[in-house]
C-alpha cells in the first residue's frame, strides 16, 4: 500500500517559514545597528555649545575651539591629496553677522559665507578622540557664535555638524609688538679732551731717576742713562778747563 507524503509538505513549508522569520528577526537588528554603531559620538566640546534650556556664556571668544568624540578620528590627508584642495576635517567659527552660517550644514548648496568672516585660523588638528583648532580672537565682538564642523571617523565615513556658543564681551584688541629703541650712540667729541696743537707733549727729563722709572724703564738702564750723563758733565768740565788753562 502506497502512502501519501503530500499532507506532510504543508506542515514542512511552515516549518521553514517560521525558522527564516526568526533569523530575519535576530538579524534585522544587528543589520540596522551596525553602520550607527561605527560611527564615533561627540562627547564634549570647547567651549560647551548651547542646550535647550541652557544657553553657553562665556566671558570673550577662546583662542581655541576643540571638540571631543567616543572613538578616535582619522587625521585629514596630506594638502596634497585632498580633493578639490579642501580638507575633510575642518573647524569654523562665524559670528552672528553671518546669515547663512547654518546653511552649510542645513542646505550646503545654498549656504553664502562669501562676505562672513571665519575665526578660525590654520588647519585643524586631530589628536587621537579630539579635533582642535586655533581661533584669532583679538577684537571679536561679542554676541552668539557658530561652530561648522567636518570630521572623519575611523571607519572613514565623514560627519558634520554645528552647535553655537555665545561671549558676553568683545575680546581685547591685539597689542602691537614692543620695539626696542636704540640705545643712544656715545658722541665721540663727547668726553674726550680737545688736544690743543699748540700745547707740546711734556718731555720726560732724562736726567730725573724718578721720571724715567714712570716711563717704564727698568732699573739698570735709568742707572746706565744716569751714569752717562755724569761722565758727559765730567768730561765737559775738564775740557772746559783745559781750554782755559791755555788762554790764560
Amino acid at each position: 500500500m502506497e502512502l501519501d507524503s503530500h499532507p506532510r509538505r504543508p506542515r514542512l513549508a511552515r516549518s521553514l517559514s517560521i525558522a527564516a522569520l526568526a533569523v530575519a528577526a535576530f538579524v534585522a537588528p544587528l543589520a540596522v545597528a551596525s553602520p550607527a554603531a561605527a560611527h564615533s559620538e561627540l562627547i564634549a566640546t570647547t567651549p560647551e555649545g548651547d542646550m535647550p534650556d541652557q544657553p553657553s556664556v562665556v566671558d570673550v571668544l577662546p583662542d581655541e575651539v576643540s571638540l571631543t568624540f567616543s572613538d578616535d578620528l582619522t587625521p585629514p590627508l596630506p594638502e596634497e591629496q585632498q580633493a578639490g584642495g579642501e580638507s575633510t576635517t575642518q573647524i569654523r567659527v562665524f559670528d552672528e553677522t553671518c546669515a547663512d552660517a547654518g546653511l552649510l550644514i542645513a542646505d550646503p548648496g545654498h549656504a553664502d559665507t562669501r562676505d562672513c568672516t571665519d575665526y578660525a585660523t590654520g588647519e585643524a588638528e586631530v589628536n587621537g578622540p579630539t579635533v582642535s583648532t586655533a581661533v584669532d580672537a583679538a577684537g571679536a565682538p561679542a554676541g552668539e557664535y557658530t561652530v561648522v564642523w567636518q570630521v572623519v571617523y575611523a571607519d572613514g565615513h565623514a560627519g558634520s555638524q554645528m552647535f553655537t556658543f555665545s561671549a558676553e564681551n568683545e575680546a581685547p584688541a591685539a597689542t602691537p609688538a614692543e620695539t626696542e629703541e636704540p640705545s643712544p650712540t656715545a658722541d665721540p667729541s663727547e668726553g674726550a679732551a680737545q688736544a690743543d696743537p699748540s700745547e707740546a707733549p711734556e718731555q720726560a727729563d732724562p736726567s730725573d731717576p724718578a721720571e724715567l722709572a714712570d716711563s717704564g724703564m727698568s732699573t739698570p738702564v735709568i742707572l746706565s742713562i744716569v751714569g752717562g750723563v755724569i761722565i758727559l758733565a765730567i768730561l765737559i768740565f775738564i775740557v772746559a778747563m783745559i781750554v782755559r788753562s791755555r788762554r790764560s
